[in-house]
């Protein structure tokens, strides 16, 4: 089997998490492959979920952690996660399990779902409105998934950073992206930097005519709302928007076969109010 060796970020950005993605991306040549953790020392959101959905979808495996990442990785469930309410902590720790969401199992979805909901907001603040902010991009985000991507299960992870006082977040599928979401339901051929602008510009990829102001509205209350920041990767592309500065940047290789959110909302410091972005 391929051995493909994860990239270190180098810093804990989420610019620099998207980089490090896209390089151990690149690297995989063979679908079952064995990846060497030996360069981590920090389990990035960005970076772990992919390689956990990718582990969970083929034979492949990791090894080579340091002790305190692999005693990391198995607190987060990694690479399979939890499907159900029983595996999620029941205190207030700082890291929050990989969540697998099964589209089936409609009752645990959303009781999952729900309970992640609670852990991030326990997690973050208690100030006014934060728990609207908190709420409201997960749930979009998670129904973009279960709308657009024909697969039948969606990931969620999150961590926060006591310290820096900030959470971040990933949400993923493996599905069939944004640029074939357009193509199927609208006959539309865009490449997948075209697909991300349309999304962003809420025009949904769903065959009726509707809005589709989840991911733009979502990229509002992180970025303007929470004053956060924002990264939105399909296929081979990726939109990055930290503070008021947003840009399209193109990945190597064919990227990420699906979509993939990760945000970062920094602790709220006075009363939150989303609505204002909300369409």
């Amino acid at each position: 089997m391929q051995r493909v060796l994860v990239a270190k970020p180098k810093s804990d950005s989420l610019a620099s998490q998207l980089v490090a993605l896209a390089i151990t991306l690149e690297r995989i040549k063979d679908p079952n492959a064995i990846f060497d953790f030996q360069d981590i020392s920090w389990a990035f959101p960005l970076l772990i979920l992919p390689i956990a959905i990718h582990l969970h979808e083929t034979r492949s495996q990791s090894d080579s952690c340091r002790p305190s990442v692999e005693t990391y990785l198995q607190t987060i469930k990694f690479p399979h996660g939890v499907s159900s309410v029983n595996g999620l902590p029941h205190n207030h720790e700082t890291y929050i399990p990989i969540g697998h969401l099964i589209d089936d199992d409609v009752v645990g979805k959303e009781k999952l779902s729900s309970m992640f909901d609670m852990l991030i907001y326990q997690a973050l603040s208690s100030v006014p409105g934060s728990r609207d902010a908190v709420y409201y991009p997960i749930s979009e985000l998670v129904t973009n998934i279960f709308e657009h991507s024909q697969k039948n299960d969606g990931w969620i992870f999150a961590q926060k950073y006591p310290r820096k006082d900030h959470l971040d977040i990933c949400i993923a599928d493996h599905g069939r992206g944004l640029a074939q979401a357009y193509r199927e339901e609208k006959g539309l051929t865009y490449t997948d930097r075209e697909s991300i602008e349309q999304a962003i510009m809420g025009h949904s990829t769903k065959s009726e005519i509707e809005r589709g102001y989840g991911l733009r509205t979502s990229k509002r209350v992180v970025c303007e709302g929470m004053n956060g920041s924002f990264i939105l990767i399909s296929g081979n592309s990726a939109l990055i928007q930290i503070g008021t500065e947003e840009r399209i940047v193109q990945l190597p290789g064919s990227g990420w076969k699906g979509v993939i959110v990760s945000y970062r909302i920094p602790k709220p410091t006075g009363p939150v109010d989303i609505y204002r972005y909300l369409e």
